[in-house]
Order: C-alpha cells, then structure tokens, then sequence
C-alpha cells in the first residue's frame, strides 16, 4: 500500500539530460557517473541523498539527479523541484527490481481514481555493494483525477 504525501520544493544542484526512453537502461548510468564526477570535482564526498527525477515525454526521458547544494558549484546545473502530491512506496533491495515498484503504484494511482502528473522520483537512501541492503524511496506525482 502506498502513502499519499506532499513533498515541498526544492532546489537542486545535478546534472540534467535527456536520454531515449528505448535506451535509459544503457545510458542512466552514464548520468550517475557525470554526478558522481562532478561531486568529486567539487571535492564534495557526502552531499545528503541523491534524488534522481525521471518524466517520459514522447519517445524521451527527461532525468534529473541532485542533491541538495547551498549555493551554486561550478560543474553543478541547478533547478528547481515544485511542490507536489506523490504516492510513495519505499523499497528494499536491487535497483533492479524497481520497475515492480513503479508498477505496484501505478496500480494504486488507477485504484485511488488519480492522475499521474510528470515526475517519478527515487531518493537514495543507503547504498551499499551488497544490493540487498539498498533503500531508495520511490515517488510518483498525482493529482485528483
């Protein structure tokens, strides 16, 4: 069961692109890896979770991943995260499998009578190299339909 939450706005500091919706699972990584370059340019080692937005429009994958910043950092983009309406489901274990996340609440969108409205979005909780210890938060924009 998924909870309904409002998450406040935001501003971000990332990399921001846009990748064929056929082939995000081969060319998200590289984006992580432009994020994980840019934090070590900028000697940061810890900047609070990572978020990652993800909105299909058309044939593409608008992808956004930031962490919180207190001012601008050269080789960071920033932007802005609107307040909004999500359902959240907090899952376990290998990225993987998060597409059964996703499908899980977009079951609950459809049974809940609401619309999805853009952004999905997945906040790193704990990463670890035994991927069974993962925790990300995954959360799916609504509105009353």
């Amino acid at each position: 069961m998924a909870d309904l939450f409002t998450l406040p706005a935001e501003t971000l500091g990332g990399v921001i692109d846009t990748v064929p919706f056929a082939k995000r699972f081969q060319l998200i990584p590289d984006v992580f890896g432009r994020m994980d370059s840019a934090m070590a340019q900028a000697g940061i080692f810890f900047a609070g979770p990572q978020t990652a937005l993800y909105r299909v429009t058309g044939e593409d994958m608008d992808i956004r991943i930031g962490v919180a910043l207190r001012k601008p950092m050269p080789g960071f983009e920033m932007f802005d995260v609107a307040e909004t309406r999500a359902l959240h489901m907090r899952h376990h274990g290998a990225f993987d499998t998060l597409p059964q996340v996703y499908q899980a609440l977009t079951a609950e969108v459809e049974a809940r009578g609401l619309t999805r409205t853009g952004w999905a979005r997945e906040v790193y909780r704990f990463m670890a190299s035994e991927s069974s210890l993962n925790i990300c938060d995954v959360y799916m924009d609504v509105a009353t339909a």
